[in-house]
């Protein structure tokens, strides 16, 4: 008897572990990828012919413009005409995802901390913008792999452009934000590297 209820335990345990683990695999997975693609790629610790790498992905008829550093591929400006905002997203390993964060959250009054698909966030106003810090994973006690994703007005002539946290509230720019996804350590260059 007690050798049937500790293979029972055993058999329990074994099924909730199982379902922990499907559902840490769910966790960040970002929403359906719909319109264009753009990959950023950051130099990485793993090695020369590797890179990390995100996408992002915005409408193809929302009239957006991009601009970026072909020999410094971690960061893009996505001009958004019709709102007149530019979103910035770009990636990064480094040292200074943890100082960075209790410096904003010492000293930006609108320092907030949220997820975006699973991942661990925090964001503020800045400069008219809004600066997201996105924790992708952390490499050892020191260095972590984040995105920084920054918006900002393009045109400053133009009245009436909503400043802030609000450029995230706007749905269209939520989206394209909210879009992202790590892939992780690459090989590089890709087959079919996007600029």
């Amino acid at each position: 008897m007690k050798k049937m209820v500790a293979i029972f335990l055993a058999g329990l345990m074994t099924v909730s572990l199982a379902a922990c683990g499907g559902e840490k695999k769910e966790e960040n997975v970002p929403k359906e990828p719909v319109g264009e693609k753009v990959t950023l790629y950051a130099e990485t610790w793993e090695g020369d012919d590797v890179r990390l790498a995100a996408d992002f992905f915005y409408p193809a008829d929302a009239g957006i413009t991009l601009e970026g550093d072909e020999e410094y591929p971690d960061w893009i400006d996505m001009h958004y005409e019709a709102k007149n905002i530019t979103i910035s997203p770009a990636i990064f390993e480094d040292t200074t995802f943890d100082a960075n964060k209790e410096y904003e959250k010492e000293n930006e009054e609108t320092y907030k901390e949220f997820k975006i698909n699973g991942y661990d966030c925090y964001g503020y106003e800045a400069f008219g913008g809004y600066w997201i810090y996105v924790h992708l994973e952390e490499v050892s006690e020191t260095t972590d792999r984040y995105l920084c994703i920054e918006t900002e007005i393009t045109d400053y002539s133009i009245e009436d452009t909503p400043e802030g946290i609000a450029h995230y509230e706007d749905e269209d720019i939520k989206k394209i934000i909210e879009s992202f996804a790590y892939r992780g350590i690459v090989a590089y260059p890709e087959e079919e590297t996007e600029k």
